[in-house]
């Protein structure tokens, strides 16, 4: 009854911050820019609102040292967020499975075990979205290389170029070209807006251009042609990657086979025979043996994917 009481406040908490951030962040926006108006001999200071839309919150979350590495993680993610509203997301959702383990369950193994599951949830999502837009990204990069070289050809500039992959190519890396033009139209330079996009992806295959891209600019040259023999060397590494990957598909299928099978199995004993799972879940000794299960297997799938983790 607790949790579940904890789970309803928790909720409506989220959902009033969410109104109250709604309706009152344009405000606040326009009343701080409003009393730094004659402020301009003072040194600049942070922009408001950049951990969360509430101005407590969000000088809570500036004193923490995890808010920076939240924020680029959703960045990176691509997901319109700040960190204080994930943060409460992950309560939220942790708050919400500990209350259904303890409802369903009848024990409290159970419902902190439910309640770190639903906590780990959104981080392993967001991370997975990440990486599944950093794989698309890279997928992506020899035809905008190709672009902005034929844009050069035509006469156009590497802005313009710029221009043609944010209007022509699909999702993500227009969305990427998209916003390094917007800030360069705010001021930033070409360089750190690369290096910029350089951080968010972490993609070799681009960080290699940008060097390229950054070189070119400080001693010249042509610039065409060495994105050309730059996208003809990333064409052949995604070939010999992709070979790889077939030598070693039997090694990742194992690995995925070792991960699936116990839970599998976990959720077969405790549906069949619960008692005997209530028994590992329950006592100090099924516990440890349940943690020294789950290192095990950590530790399995960690050798196996640097085996198979082959750079080229």
């Amino acid at each position: 009854m607790w949790a579940l009481i904890l789970v309803v406040f928790a909720t409506c908490s989220w959902l009033f911050y969410l109104l109250v951030a709604r309706l009152m962040g344009p405000r606040l926006a326009v009343a701080d820019r409003l009393a730094t108006v004659g402020a301009a001999s003072q040194p600049p200071v942070q922009a408001p609102f950049r951990w969360s839309s509430m101005p407590a919150a969000d000088r809570i979350m500036g004193r923490l040292d995890f808010s920076r590495s939240l924020e680029y993680l959703l960045d990176e993610a691509d997901l319109p967020m700040k960190p204080f509203e994930f943060v409460l997301l992950l309560i939220v959702c942790a708050l919400g499975l500990t209350a259904a383990g303890l409802v369903a369950g009848r024990g409290t193994a159970i419902g902190a075990l439910m309640g770190m599951l639903g906590f780990l949830a959104p981080i392993v999502w967001v991370r997975l979205r990440r990486l599944g837009r950093r794989d698309a990204f890279n997928r992506q990069i020899p035809d905008a290389l190709q672009a902005i070289g034929n844009s050069l050809r035509a006469g156009y500039g590497f802005g313009q170029g710029m221009g043609v992959v944010a209007k022509d190519l699909p999702r993500p890396i227009s969305a990427e070209f998209a916003r390094a033009l917007r800030e360069m139209n705010l001021g930033m330079t070409v360089e750190d807006v690369l290096r910029d996009m350089t951080r968010r992806m972490q993609s070799v295959d681009f960080e290699l251009a940008i060097s390229g891209i950054l070189i070119n600019r400080q001693v010249g040259g042509n610039l065409a042609e060495l994105l050309d023999h730059i996208t003809n060397t990333i064409r052949e590494r995604v070939k010999l990657q992709a070979f790889i990957r077939v030598l070693t598909a039997e090694q990742r299928l194992s690995a995925l086979v070792i991960m699936a099978v116990p839970p599998v199995l976990f959720v077969i004993l405790f549906v069949a025979w619960r008692e005997y799972m209530k028994y590992i879940l329950i006592t100090r000794i099924g516990l440890a043996l349940l943690a020294v299960a789950l290192l095990m297997q950590l530790v399995g799938i960690y050798f196996i994917r640097r085996i198979v983790d082959i750079e080229v």
